[in-house]
């Protein structure tokens, strides 16, 4: 009965383990700026986020995505994404202040599971744009990255600084734990039972 808990107690820390990994990240698809875009127009940037690419982020009435613009120079810009009426879908307006070639990128705002704080926020880059005359420099958003767990459809590169690592390694230091005591429960629990030899 004894070792039946402890294998049921690793199991449980193993699926824990599998879990915080599979369900800790989220996509984000956004369509590119209009072409010919102009320095002092409103984009109304509407980007779809979606937790383990299905659902809606657990808090995503709180969620606070941003999207950021980069120019060459240095130059940064960041706007803070609301809610839509659809739970997966952001909208930010966006004005890029200056012409010339901008990167933009989304942090998904996956920073709280249930109210509590959640470590799976990620930022996604997109290719850059040309703003103030001529054609996008990057057309439709790159190629999807390989998630964890199983294949994503993404339109976005994630920069890879928020893989939810440390979940990951507590549960799987809480089943090697687990493991450990029940193996020494039924060492000592052996070691009780061994039958004394007599002596002639």
């Amino acid at each position: 009965m004894r070792r039946l808990l402890i294998v049921a107690i690793a199991a449980g820390a193993l699926v824990q383990a599998g879990t915080a990994s599979a369900g800790c990240w989220a996509t984000v698809g956004l369509a590119p700026p209009p072409d010919g875009i102009a320095p002092g127009d409103t984009w109304t940037a509407r980007m779809t986020i979606l937790q383990h690419s299905r659902t809606p982020l657990p808090d995503a009435k709180t969620a606070q995505p941003t999207l950021t613009i980069r120019n060459e120079s240095g130059g940064t810009r960041t706007f803070v994404a609301r809610p839509t009426e659809d739970l997966t879908v952001f909208q930010a307006a966006v004005v890029f202040p200056s012409a010339g070639s901008w990167r933009y990128e989304v942090f998904d705002g996956f920073t709280t599971w249930q109210g509590e704080p959640a470590p799976c926020a990620q930022t996604h880059t997109f290719s850059a744009v040309a703003v103030g005359g001529g054609p996008t420099g990057g057309g439709e958003p790159p190629a999807p990255a390989p998630a964890p767990a199983e294949p994503i459809i993404a339109s976005a590169e994630s920069s890879g600084d928020g893989f939810p690592v440390w979940p990951v390694v507590a549960s799987a230091l809480a089943a090697f734990a687990a493991l450990a005591l029940g193996a020494g429960f039924v060492r000592r629990r052996k070691a009780h039972r061994a039958p004394e030899v007599a002596i002639r």
